[in-house]
């Protein structure tokens, strides 16, 4: 997987060329079909070629642009080797290629800018979170994201009990034994309590091993931690927790019995709950603003985010419109997505709401509660 910084999705945004170009694609990881990926990775540069030859571009002109692409289509080594989806973006300046974890649309745009909305949720969707699993044999710190779940290390931490307490002085003591002579019921219970009091002792004082190694790791840190473990166990180590992030509600489970990829599902399961409820918060808002504050008017949208009036853009991801908007006299057309002149207007306006330090959120259509196809709305500075 290629990882898009911060600082590289921001390039994209400011980016401007003419032609600027954007591929997406599926891609498949393994498999018998995977050859199909060099296939389709193939059509989408003759389709480009058809673009900028409806455009006025020659020949020439479509090979010398082109030729960074051409012939990696016979790169075997690359193809079999893909995320979820590709991402390219070619300017006469720049190519930029990213193998994603996202699933893209098959997709060319043909601009003075590229194409960035299929690219949000990677930086409006996918918070970052640890996740400690505290397992009756073994305990592990994992780096996570919507994408990813990568384990960190521990030095110098005990990651199981028996680790943790194998320096342990042996503690003398009267084991009760059924049938000794003098014993009783009442003693047989007294014993009980006794070995469950020291056994939470004992769990207890791993856990502050543990809490310290991980305070070591992730100390500093702004990302919340959850817990994954027996019901019984999580208590116990909310005792001696001292990292201030540390999640209420944790994945009751027994860690040891679950893979990687089960563990971060769990994980994202609680982490896209609060996505969810931002998304509900930041809509109600919208909604319970005054006429004037709010507009879903595309047309208004592009011209406020042009002129930097947009405080919060809401966007359907899956939500296309295409057309053709100058930005200067606020003119706006609808075209087809075939039209050699049209892009996609949401993405438009969602460069420009970026541009002028607006905020996005991105909502599905029946959350947007929207007539027609405007596939976007906006809450207003003024």
């Amino acid at each position: 997987m290629d990882q898009i910084t911060l600082q590289e999705f921001n390039q994209l945004i400011q980016h401007q060329a003419d032609p600027s170009l954007t591929f997406y694609m599926p891609a498949i990881k393994k498999g018998r079909e995977i050859q199909q990926n060099a296939v389709r990775f193939k059509n989408l540069i003759a389709e480009a070629e058809e673009r900028l030859e409806s455009r006025g571009f020659g020949r020439t002109e479509r090979e010398s642009f082109l030729k960074p692409l051409y012939g990696l289509e016979d790169d075997r080594d690359y193809w079999q080797n893909q995320e979820r989806g590709l991402a390219v973006f070619l300017s006469p300046e720049t190519l930029k290629m990213y193998r994603l974890p996202l699933e893209f649309s098959e997709m060319v745009v043909l601009d003075s800018r590229f194409h960035i909305k299929p690219l949000l949720p990677l930086f409006l969707e996918n918070e970052r979170y640890y996740l400690l699993t505290l397992g009756k044999g073994d305990i592990h710190l994992y780096a996570g994201t919507r994408f990813d779940l990568a384990e960190l290390d521990l030095p110098d931490t005990p990651t199981s009990l028996e680790e943790a307490l194998k320096y342990d002085e042996p503690v003398s003591s009267l084991q009760y034994q059924e049938g000794a002579a003098g014993s009783t019921q009442q003693s047989a219970i007294f014993h009980g309590h006794e070995q469950e009091k020291d056994e939470k002792s004992n769990i207890k004082r791993f856990f502050q091993m543990v809490d310290q190694g991980v305070r070591e790791v992730i100390s500093g840190s702004s990302v919340p931690l959850l817990l994954a473990g027996l019901e019984y166990l999580q208590p116990i180590y909310r005792q001696v927790n001292s990292y201030q992030l540390l999640r209420e509600e944790g994945i009751q489970t027994n860690p040891d019995q679950l893979d990687q990829e089960s563990l971060h599902q769990k994980a994202w399961e609680i982490l896209s709950a609060d996505i969810s409820e931002s998304r509900s918060q930041a809509y109600d808002h919208y909604k319970s603003l005054e006429n004037g504050k709010t507009t879903a008017q595309l047309v208004e949208i592009l011209s406020a985010a042009y002129h930097a009036r947009i405080d919060t853009l809401f966007v359907e991801l899956e939500g296309e419109v295409w057309g053709n908007f100058d930005l200067e006299s606020g003119s706006l057309e609808f075209l087809s997505r075939e039209d050699p002149a049209s892009r996609d207007l949401v993405d438009l306006a969602l460069i420009h709401t970026l541009l002028n330090g607006g905020q996005v959120q991105i909502l599905d259509q029946e959350e947007l509660e929207l007539e027609g196809n405007s596939s976007a709305a906006a809450i207003l500075r003024y």
